[in-house]
This record gives C-alpha cells, sequence and structure tokens, in this order.
C-alpha cells in the first residue's frame, strides 16, 4: 500500500483529478489505477464500463479488456499531500558571519543549519569528541516543516524541554514540572489526576486519531461533490423536459385554430419562468455545495498541516478543538436540491383544457390489469426482472413469470423463499429451511450456480432481499440486522437496526442508501450503512403494517401494507404523499411484497397469487 502511495504522490502528480468527473484527487475516497498508469475515481470507472461493457483508458483510450474493475490497484483515500506550489525564501547558514552561504543541512541536536564547510567541521568534531552521533536532516527536508524541528521549552522553566503531556487535560510539562497534581480544567475531566505519557508517544496516537477523522472528513467532501453534480443533471433533465413539453403544446396548438394559439404562447412564457425560476433554485443550491465543500477543504487542509508541519505540543492542545470541528463538519447535513413545482392551466375553445405538470405526477387510481392464483402456493415475494418477466417466490417455489399474462415461464421447486432479487449473473433467491436462511445464486434459467450466504434465524417470515450493480442487503428480522454481501457472494458486515420494533422490508436504491420497512412500527426509515453502524436519514410513519416496499423511475418510494389492504407513495425525502386501494385488495387477505414497473403495479398476495394493477394517472395533457 506504502509503494502505491508513493508512486502516485511522486510519478503521478500531474493527474490532478479523475479524468471523468474532473475531483480533485486528494478528495477522492477510492482512486483506482489502470494498468496504463492512468488514475480514475472507482465510481466513474464502473459507470464508465457499465455503459461502455469495455475497461478503455479515458486519457490514453488504451484497452484493459482482460482486467476487472473491482480489481485494479486501490491508490488509498488521501493520496497527494497538500503542498504549497509557492517558492519558500532561501535558508542561509547560521555560523557564517561575514559571508552568509546558503545551508545544505540542519542538525537536530544542534539546532543549526549549516553550509558544507561547516558541517565538515561538525562532522569532524563529533567524530573526535562526541559519543553520540547527532540526527542530521538536508535544508530541504527542514524547509517543508522548520516548526516541526524546533525544540519547545517549558514557560515555567525556560531551558527544560518539553517531554511530558497529560492525557486527561492535554497539557504538555518538562521534566521539571510538578504532575502530581489534579488538572487544572478539573470540571471537563472530573477531577482527575494527570495522566502523564511521553510526549512524542502521545502525539503520535494523537495522530492515528486525526487521520481516521480526516478520512470521514474526505468521504464528507466526496459526497457534497456527488451532490453537486446531482443538481446539475437534474437541471439538465428540466431543460429536456421543457424542450419536450414545448413540443407537446406546439401539437396542441396547431389543432385548436388561432385562439388556442395565443394561449399556447402564454403557456410557453409560464414553461420559460419555470425554467428561470430552476435555475435561480439551482444557481443558489450549488452555490452553498460550494461554500460547504470549500470550508470542508480548508479543513482538511488545516488538519493535514497541523499532523504534517506543526510540533507535537501542538497537536496535543489543538487536538480537542480539531476534533470537534471535524466531527461538526463529518455530521453537517446537506440535502438534496428541491426545484419548484408550477402548474399551469390554459383554456381552451369548446371546453377543451391543455394542462401542463412541470413535475412527475402521482397515480390517480389503480386500474385491475388481471390475478393469477398460484395452486398450493402461497407467493410471498416478487420482484420485476425484465420488462416482460417477474421472479416470484413461494413457500414451495421459485417461478419467472410472463408480466403479459402472469402465466409460468420458468418453474423450479424449492423451499420457502422469502426475497428475491436480480443479479448481474442471474438471480438471487433468499431461502429458509431448518431455522436458516441461504442465499443462493441462479443462473436466468433457475439453475443453481452457488450458495451466495447464509445466516441462523428461528422463523421463515418477516425476511426480504434486495441487491443493486454494487452488493447484495438480506434483512434478518429476528435479531434486526442487516447483512450486506458484495456481488461475488463476500459477507461485507452487519448493522443492527436499534430504532426499528419489527424490521420487514428491505430496498437498496443506487446511491447505496438503503429503505426499510417496520411492520410493528408503522414506518419507512432511510438509512445511509456504514460497516458497525447506520445513519438514518429520515423516517416516514404513520403506516399500517408497511412489508414490501420499491420505487419507480421517478424516484418516488411505493410500500405494501399487509394487513390494510392498501399501498402507500412516499417522496424521496420521506413524505406520505398518496394512498391507493382498489375493491379487488379488499378481497386479498394479506399482501406480503410489491414490485413497480412501466406504472404497472404487481403485488404478492400469499394464497391470494398475484394482483396486477395500472396506476392511472390524471392527464397531463386533455
Amino acid at each position: 500500500m506504502t509503494t502505491s502511495m508513493n508512486r502516485v504522490t511522486s510519478e503521478k502528480k500531474t493527474d490532478k483529478c479523475c479524468g471523468y468527473c474532473f475531483e480533485k484527487v486528494e478528495y477522492i475516497v477510492d482512486l483506482r489505477e489502470l494498468p496504463c498508469s492512468h488514475i480514475f475515481c472507482l465510481q466513474c470507472l464502473q459507470a464508465d464500463f457499465e455503459k461502455n461493457k469495455i475497461l478503455e483508458c479515458h486519457t490514453c483510450k488504451k484497452n484493459h479488456g482482460d482486467v476487472e474493475v473491482e480489481d485494479l490497484v486501490k491508490l488509498g483515500s488521501i493520496i497527494l499531500s497538500v503542498e504549497d506550489d509557492s517558492e519558500s525564501p532561501p535558508i542561509y547558514c547560521d555560523v557564517c558571519k561575514d559571508n552568509e552561504k546558503l545551508a545544505i543541512t540542519f542538525c537536530v541536536d544542534c539546532e543549526k543549519k549549516m553550509c558544507r564547510r561547516h558541517e565538515e567541521y561538525h562532522d569532524e568534531y563529533q567524530n573526535a569528541f562526541s559519543r553520540t552521533q547527532h540526527k542530521k536532516i538536508s535544508a530541504e527536508e527542514y524547509k517543508k516543516s522548520p516548526d516541526r524541528y524546533t525544540v519547545r521549552t517549558c514557560y515555567k522553566h525556560n531551558d527544560e524541554e518539553l517531554q511530558k503531556a497529560c492525557r486527561n487535560c492535554h497539557k504538555t510539562f518538562c521534566n521539571s514540572c510538578n504532575t502530581d497534581k489534579k488538572c487544572s480544567s478539573s470540571a471537563k475531566t472530573g477531577g482527575k489526576n494527570h495522566e502523564i505519557e511521553e510526549l512524542p508517544e502521545y502525539s503520535k496516537k494523537l495522530k492515528i486519531e486525526l487521520s481516521k477523522l480526516m478520512n470521514l472528513l474526505s468521504a464528507k467532501i466526496s459526497s457534497v461533490y456527488e451532490l453537486e453534480q446531482a443538481a446539475a443533471t437534474d437541471l439538465g433533465n428540466v431543460e429536456d423536459k421543457v424542450t419536450a413539453m414545448n413540443d407537446k403544446v406546439d401539437s396542441v396548438v396547431a389543432e385548436q385554430i388561432e385562439t388556442i394559439k395565443q394561449r399556447a404562447e402564454a403557456l410557453k412564457t409560464m414553461i420559460h419562468l419555470y425554467r428561470i425560476d430552476n435555475d435561480t433554485v439551482a444557481t443558489e443550491y450549488r452555490s452553498e455545495l460550494t461554500k460547504t465543500k470549500g470550508y470542508i477543504g480548508q479543513l482538511w487542509k488545516t488538519t493535514h498541516q497541523l499532523l504534517t508541519q506543526r510540533h507535537d505540543s501542538d497537536i496535543v492542545t489543538q487536538y480537542r478543538s480539531t476534533k470537534e470541528e471535524i466531527t461538526s463538519a463529518v455530521n453537517l447535513q446537506v440535502g438534496l436540491c428541491q426545484f419548484p413545482t408550477r402548474k399551469m392551466l390554459v383554456k381552451a375553445v369548446e371546453h377543451r383544457d391543455v394542462e401542463v405538470q412541470l413535475r412527475e405526477a402521482l397515480p390517480f387510481y389503480l386500474d385491475l390489469i388481471m390475478k393469477e392464483k398460484k395452486e398450493n402456493g402461497h407467493c410471498t415475494s416478487i420482484s420485476s426482472i425484465a420488462n416482460t418477466e417477474l421472479l416470484c417466490g413461494q413457500d414451495n417455489a421459485l417461478e419467472i413469470l410472463d408480466s403479459s399474462t402472469l402465466k409460468s415461464k420458468i418453474k423450479v421447486s424449492s423451499t420457502s423463499v422469502n426475497g428475491v432479487a436480480k443479479h448481474k449473473q442471474g438471480y438471487l433467491a433468499l431461502h429458509w429451511e431448518n431455522e436458516k436462511n441461504y442465499i443462493i445464486l441462479y443462473s436466468p434459467e433457475l439453475v443453481f450456480m452457488k450458495l451466495f450466504g447464509e445466516f441462523y434465524r428461528a422463523t421463515d417470515k418477516y425476511s426480504q432481499l434486495s441487491a443493486t450493480k454494487t452488493q447484495a442487503i438480506a434483512m434478518n428480522p429476528d435479531e434486526k440486522l442487516l447483512n450486506v454481501y458484495n456481488t461475488k457472494g463476500e459477507f461485507q458486515f452487519s448493522t443492527k437496526l436499534l430504532e426499528c420494533k419489527r424490521p420487514w422490508g428491505v430496498h437498496s436504491l443506487p446511491d447505496g442508501t438503503v429503505l426499510v420497512s417496520d411492520f410493528v412500527g408503522g414506518c419507512v426509515r432511510k438509512y445511509r450503512l456504514a460497516e458497525g453502524n447506520q445513519h438514518s436519514l429520515w423516517m416516514c410513519a404513520d403506516l399500517v403494517a408497511p412489508v414490501g416496499l420499491t420505487t419507480d423511475a421517478a424516484g418516488f418510494i411505493y410500500v405494501a401494507s399487509f394487513s390494510a389492504k392498501r399501498i402507500y407513495i412516499i417522496s424521496q425525502q420521506g413524505k406520505k404523499m398518496k394512498e391507493l386501494t382498489h375493491p379487488e385488495l379488499q378481497e386479498v387477505k394479506e399482501i406480503y411484497d410489491i414490485t413497480v414497473d412501466n406504472e404497472v403495479v404487481s403485488l404478492a398476495c400469499g394464497v391470494y397469487g398475484v394482483l396486477q394493477f395500472r396506476m392511472m394517472y390524471e392527464a397531463l395533457v386533455r
């Protein structure tokens, strides 16, 4: 790892940023190096590979088709040092009196900068009279951090060097100081006596702690940068929507003769105002992100200088305030850009209206398409796996259905299936048997490929599975645990959901966050997971027995109610937007899972089988 980091620091200084997203290298958390020696962030490499299906260097265009993205050399969280490119003044010899000469070395023990001639005198004297060899460094190394090599003396005993530090109050002492007393800041330390440790050793420990905090700070910088990019992408999508709506308005105007044309021009003006509104919001939002990013970046640089260029005593005395400032920055809440909604209605002749909604609309009601009751089966999980196929898990089988007819295409007998998900090699299914959950990877033809993961459980109910391109997550509701695996089936970590009373459904989002339904708690929570812990982003409450959950292309969250015979729709920010039901649902005893694809909702309804509805919207143009 050290060799890779040194190589990037020395040889790749010209690569100041990722060639895709132009993020500065020092802020990239997961930096990877291609065999051609060019470096990029892992997220950009994965996105490019998913799009083009080949691993090609964005800089030199060299094809690396025989290399897996995940196997590329990882260069570390923070690679490059924060350096000042400005020229520093020359350093002169401290011994020369009349004719100043440039110093080439610095003696740490003598605290003297010396030219070549006086260095020779110094070495001759050392060889002749000194029992111990003095430590010398080059003048160039001394110029980088002169403060680090300055002897700090006690303010009470001017001739004594600071050599000790207290672990409680973070004060420094010399050997002559009385350290048997209680800490002066007894209110903060609980009236404890000084706990003394050698200054270099204690400073080394604090450096390790601050380095860990800086890794969190780097991750925060990257997340802010991602939000900044997302805001720019959203603005581009708004432009596309504006163009599409203008075209639609033009087609309606052509049918409505001269009167409707005049109304349409007014509508275009309103659309233009909508774009201006979003431009303003996006500009202000990106400005705030830039300020936040600048503040965090400056804090990172200041802490880096404290670690690499300042004296050990400075690290001890500034540790507490620096830690508090970094913790505050890491916990800083940065939300998504909230674009305004503008709805316009234009009156036309013959009582015909033209209505344009500039945000994604919510479904108005459900229209039953079809139902398919499973003979001798209990349908517990369902997932859309293609435009024309559904993957259905039952208590005795795993089945691929034709989504247009709900008829079976492939079916294999199995133990109880709690959850299903799509995988890049096929499909994942969460089975239960003999007080144990098994995650099995199947081929596209539902042929067993390998055991993906396993964990113990006392019951076979209330468990689900979800997967993205980078990970798979299985719910263990008995222990309130989320078990996280990579795409190869290697266990990564578990995190305990202490806030949940009885977790049931789990759904992974592309940005790495996770949605969890709490069956007993009556809510849905959104988490950002990390090894050993999780951070709750929001909670949507007042839901009745929420179970399976999913999202649509616009990002709206759909939650099935086990016993309330309805579907809840939640916004990306955690606000309950709407409830949908249907007379057919009143005949259903229980709902286990839900999936949404192309405005079609499919429900796993236990012994009632599979129900399929089309979501009907208020007309955008009518």
